[in-house]
């Protein structure tokens, strides 16, 4: 080709906007095209040069690839250059150019001309490379849902399956070309012509449908499929094909099932139930049977915090399942009787929810009847006692008083028995008080044994002194949670009837307390007694609402009753056996318990000795014996100390200009209240500590917020209060 010819071939070029280059191989010239260099990211004007150029603009294994690529075609393996190369032009920009060559002239048979276009596809590469990473995300997507998409193409008749849709059918070879007749006939039989019937009118009359059914795999698995179609238009609106999703919902139609037998049982109960999952996601409320939008919400039903639902679901999972009776979330306002399952196959938790606060109400009412009736069996004990410690005292202070008119100085002995009376006397009437209170309904955790050894006394008063009652407990430290009161109400019923049961067969007898813990962390507490036993038929019946085995006037059947059902209300378990190693029945308790290395203790007394030299300390009291005894013990202790018994002293010591720094005052005054005093004497000493003592044993104020000694108290009794 001489250089007129190239000159023409490249203005036609340069008229069409081409880029391309012309390579001399002979005198090793490269001519660039004006488009070409533009695109490299230099002048737009056309330039002759070297090879080098490229080798500014391709790292090394792509050059390599290129310098292939041109041996290749040279040698006549390849018909032409044909390459597609990514390339870094004069601004760093990367760029996609897909370059092709050819020779076009020989000399000799040996190549001397060679000719090319280059084009840049950056765009369409990228476009390439968007689309194909969306395709892997939507493959990703199908796996991750169980789902599949397919398309049938209406005038090739052609149909086209996705990866997923391929392992729905069971099959592994993805080469098999589908066709509509094989899709319909791993259907279920009695499925298929409803398919053709909604295939038909989606071409036809365009209508999407839908389709719940089953294939079969060639392996005989059947597998439960949602199938969604839609209708693709052109311009026009003509149907040109038919896509769709296949959705493998065998796993969700097996939990679907389970739960709605579950809620179908759960009609009859006729209590909330609430499906949910393990990301706190509500499943399947409309097949509850309370499902009415507002309380179909958990946290909308019961009030309990985020806190206690995770500790009930971390349970449940451990468990598989954890029932709970009267549980409340806020003071008892509101009871619930709580179940929770777990299903660690779906990854669900059942929750079935049923509150319980008026037949709670309606119990509580039955325990406070209860006490009272047994208060009735003790009161002539109690009030034996409370007689005895009068005498003792009155003797002691009349002996006092005439060894005093005597002039005898030996009184200590007289002294102390007047005040070991009192002592008995106080013991007496704080667990007679404590035991007639209105019952808390307050679950709480204490140590059961030492409970029993804290209220022995009760279970003493209780018995005739023809009763022997033992404690036999090995070294133990636990806590169980239940309400504190109720635990002793228990075990007084159980002696009650042992003593009816002894009293039947003789006059005396024996009745004994153990307890011992299991391995799973259980607690029993067994009750024998020597009495008659219980006959083997009437075991089943011990606990029936109004049935006793006793004689007549001695039970009307409810204790025991009410002892099972307060048991099982709070999750704990009673049994029975005619008879023990003493003769008589024996009962045992059983508690869920958590065992302590050592001690509980509820409240750790500070016991250290006074250091009250020279503290400004003010008393308020009406009663002036009091007053005058706590000023007398502050006194000898070296402190300084006002004493004021009404309203009007006390704002006379408050003015009196001493800086007091401790107060100590009756909570309850004729002419004002502990709180009024407290707040008149912080008016005018803000940081004074503050200590209170009451006569009322049954106050439980709890916006009080300093701590109370009870009265009568001994001085040993107020060294350890004031010490806290």
């Amino acid at each position: 080709m001489n250089s007129q010819s190239h000159d023409l071939t490249h203005k036609v070029l340069t008229g069409i906007d081409e880029a391309y280059w012309q390579w001399d191989l002979v005198n090793e010239s490269i001519f660039y095209s004006a488009q070409l260099m533009k695109i490299l990211g230099y002048e737009d004007k056309e330039q002759i040069g070297t090879s080098e150029i490229w080798e500014r603009h391709l790292d090394t294994n792509t050059l390599n690839n290129v310098h292939l690529k041109i041996q290749q075609h040279l040698k006549g393996a390849i018909d032409r250059i044909d390459i597609t190369i990514a390339i870094k032009n004069n601004q760093d920009d990367k760029l996609w150019l897909h370059a092709v060559g050819k020779v076009v002239e020989r000399i000799d048979g040996r190549a001397s001309l060679m000719f090319g276009t280059v084009k840049d596809v950056t765009d369409t590469k990228n476009m390439i490379a968007q689309l194909k990473k969306q395709n892997d995300r939507l493959m990703l997507a199908e796996r991750i849902s169980n789902s599949g998409h397919w398309r049938f193409d209406i005038k090739s008749q052609t149909l086209d399956w996705s990866a997923e849709v391929f392992r729905i059918h069971g099959l592994t070879n993805k080469s098999i070309v589908p066709n509509f007749e094989q899709a319909v006939d791993v259907l279920l039989a009695k499925d298929r012509a409803k398919f053709r019937t909604s295939f038909h009118n989606a071409i036809h009359q365009q209508q999407p449908f839908y389709l719940k059914t089953a294939l079969k795999q060639p392996s005989g698995r059947k597998v439960k499929v949602e199938v969604i179609a839609e209708v693709e238009r052109d311009s026009n609106g003509i149907a040109l094909a038919v896509f769709g999703v296949y959705k493998d919902i065998t796993r969700s139609e097996e939990i679907f099932e389970k739960l709605k037998l579950l809620a179908m049982v759960n009609f009859t109960i006729k209590v909330p139930i609430f499906f949910i999952d393990d990301n706190d996601n509500v499943v399947y409320q409309d097949i509850s049977p309370h499902h009415d939008g507002v309380s179909a919400v958990l946290f909308n039903y019961i009030n309990f915090s985020i806190t206690e639902y995770m500790e009930f679901k971390k349970l449940a999972k451990v468990q598989g399942q954890i029932k709970e009776n009267n549980v409340s979330f806020d003071k008892y306002t509101t009871v619930f009787d709580l179940s929770v399952t777990y299903e660690a196959d779906e990854g669900i938790y059942i929750w079935i929810v049923e509150n319980v606060t008026e037949k709670f109400r309606k119990e509580q009412q039955q325990v406070i009847s209860n006490r009272l009736a047994l208060l009735g069996n003790t009161f002539g004990n109690v009030s034996h006692d409370i007689n005895n410690v009068l005498g003792v005292a009155l003797g002691a202070i009349e002996m006092l008083e005439i060894k005093f008119t005597r002039g005898e100085q030996d009184i200590s002995s007289y002294i102390d028995r007047v005040k070991n009376a009192i002592d008995k006397g106080k013991d007496v009437t704080e667990r007679l008080l404590a035991f007639t209170r209105k019952p808390t309904v307050k679950v709480v955790s204490f140590d059961p044994i030492q409970d029993i050894f804290d209220n022995q006394y009760l279970f003493k008063q209780l018995l005739l002194s023809t009763i022997k009652i033992t404690f036999n407990f090995q070294p133990m430290h636990c806590l169980i949670t239940f309400p504190q009161g109720e635990f002793i109400n228990i075990l007084l019923n159980l002696v009650l009837n042992a003593q009816d049961a002894i009293q039947e067969k003789g006059l005396s007898g024996q009745i004994e307390i153990s307890a011992n813990l299991l391995d799973n962390n259980r607690l029993e507490i067994h009750v024998k007694d020597s009495g008659i036993g219980i006959e083997k038929e009437n075991l089943t019946k011990i606990f029936d609402p109004f049935y006793s085995s006793k004689s007549v006037n001695k039970g009307n059947g409810i204790g025991l009753a009410n002892v099972y059902s307060t048991m099982y209300k709070h999750n704990g378990l009673i049994q029975v056996e005619g008879s023990s190693d003493l003769g008589g029945a024996h009962f045992t308790l059983v508690f869920k318990c958590k065992v302590l290395r050592e001690k509980y203790l509820a409240r750790e007394s500070k016991l250290t000795s006074l250091r009250y030299q020279n503290t400004n300390i003010l008393v308020l009291d009406d009663e002036v014996s009091i007053a005058e005894f706590v000023a007398l013990f502050l006194d000898s202790k070296g402190a300084k100390v006002a004493v004021a018994n009404n309203k009007k002293e006390l704002i006379e010591q408050i003015n009196s200009g001493i800086n007091f720094e401790i107060f100590i005052t009756d909570m309850i005054l004729p002419d004002l209240s502990g709180k009024e005093a407290v707040n008149l004497v912080m008016e005018k000493f803000p940081d004074i500590n503050v200590f209170s003592i009451s006569g009322y044993i049954a106050i439980e104020d709890r916006s009080w917020d300093y701590p109370v000694l009870r009265k009568p108290f001994n001085s040993k009794e107020l060294a350890e209060f004031l010490a806290i």
